[in-house]
């Protein structure tokens, strides 16, 4: 049985006066030079990675901008902050984050790069500076703007705030399509120009519908357009980690994560992320830094989820933990191992199988986890598939006529949890509104 996890009792001694969120969205793990990837060029993640603890294995507890932040901030799977995709609003009484810094003195300011986590869906509530100006958009219309023009103004706010304590959350979004870097990480490891634009709906539609040929040359441009991306990225990371002055960064906790992953055509689901919920689109690069918390780097290689920032966090800060909260603290991770907790996941897409007045996910794609088996359960086709991971990470080969007992015992589990979550039914859907659909559309969100 799924137990949840309740992290609360005394108030803990506060090790930090500064918090740092970076959250990075549509990230792989895989592509970044500290998880592996010889060929990235992400210095300054994979400084703050040797400097602090690296998770192996970090999940995502559903492949979506909005309902995974939501997440993060609040320590709650989605069922039970109940935003199951993107273009829905927040509850107001929903315990985030930033009010309950705020609420301790901390000063709260975010920097956002795309039009999923704008404050029309409320998470603007509790930050006192929530710059959402988007200003820019490679995809044309005011839906995303680039790191630099996100960093920058992370910077200067940084330069007003002295030696309050504050919390900071910078959202950095262009390793999401279209992928298109700008000069000169546009030409970093691209093959001669190929038949597709890496930026182009239409090419992009051939590929996933298989009405052009695509083939490894093709892919490898594809790749090479992501990671310029994240060494572009990167680059503005490490200016903005630059700017933070040295005392500062003795007391402060520095998280990294991504909101979820991407598709480059495993199990032949190209260039997207929500309809399912394989580990290339749910498990997510994790990074906590901070000289005064973790002298020494370490790996570890226990699964974590990202439900357990926000508990982190506030430990760190010396803040008491919500009982409501569903995730953990990881700052002992640097210590002692882990304890072993299932992860649960479920997709966002498709919408042709959402039922109006239900709860939006109900009939998609769901995952329990663990770090050897991989349990999924796809309600609207009815099929039923386990993998195990140990010695299939790809997850290629469906073993569950093999261990009918190990997909017996997850089924268990999964079905308990979705039936001690279910919201019943589903309220503040802002897809209807033509403005905020026609944006969310410009970022391949809604159909």
């Amino acid at each position: 049985m799924l137990l949840l996890f309740v992290s609360c009792g005394a108030v803990p001694e506060r090790r930090v006066d500064f918090v740092f969120l970076i959250t990075l969205d549509t990230t792989r793990a895989d592509r970044l030079g500290c998880y592996g990837n010889r060929s990235a060029s992400t210095p300054s993640l994979d400084r703050l990675a040797a400097q602090g603890l690296l998770f192996e294995t970090c999940i995502a507890p559903v492949p979506t901008t909005l309902s995974s932040h939501v997440s993060i901030l609040s320590s709650l799977y989605p069922r039970s902050h109940h935003i199951p995709r993107n273009g829905f609003r927040v509850p107001e009484d929903l315990e985030m984050l930033p009010k309950i810094l705020g609420a301790k003195g901390f000063r709260t300011a975010a920097f956002i790069g795309a039009y999923p986590l704008h404050s029309d869906f409320g998470l603007h509530r509790g930050f006192d500076v929530y710059d959402d100006d988007l200003d820019e958009s490679p995809a044309g219309g005011e839906v995303e703007r680039r790191a630099d023009a996100v960093t920058s103004r992370a910077i200067s706010w940084l330069a007003s705030v002295q030696d309050d304590p504050f919390f900071l959350w910078v959202h950095l979004f262009d390793p999401h399509w279209p992928y298109d870097p700008p000069e000169p990480f546009d030409r970093l490891g691209r093959l001669p120009p190929g038949r597709f634009d890496t930026a182009d709906l239409d090419d992009l539609m051939d590929i996933r519908f298989r009405r052009r040929p695509y083939d490894d040359g093709d892919h490898a441009a594809f790749l090479a357009a992501y990671d310029g991306e994240l060494a572009f990225l990167d680059r503005r990371l490490g200016e903005l980690l630059d700017s933070i002055p040295r005392d500062k960064r003795e007391r402060m906790l520095i998280v990294v994560a991504a909101d979820h992953g991407e598709s480059f055509g495993e199990h032949n689901y190209y260039f997207d992320h929500g309809d399912f919920v394989w580990d290339n689109e749910i498990r997510v690069p994790l990074i906590l830094s901070g000289p005064g918390l973790f002298p020494d780097a370490s790996v570890i290689t226990e699964p974590v989820e990202l439900i357990d920032l926000a508990p982190t966090i506030l430990e760190a800060a010396g803040i008491r933990i919500p009982r409501a909260f569903e995730g953990r603290s990881l700052l002992s991770a640097a210590d002692r191992p882990l304890e072993a907790k299932p992860a649960v996941s479920e997709a966002s897409k498709p919408w042709n199988v959402e039922v109006e007045s239900e709860w939006q996910n109900r009939y998609k794609a769901k995952a329990v986890r663990t770090d050897e088996w991989k349990y999924m359960l796809i309600p609207f086709t009815g099929r039923k598939e386990l993998y195990h991971l140990a010695s299939d990470p790809g997850e290629t080969r469906n073993v569950i006529r093999r261990h009918p007992e190990v997909a017996d015992r997850m089924e268990e589990e999964l079905t308990d949890w979705i039936r001690r979550r279910d919201p019943g039914f589903q309220i503040g859907d802002l897809t209807g509104q033509k403005e905020v659909r026609e944006k969310l559309k410009a970022l391949q969100y809604v159909k």
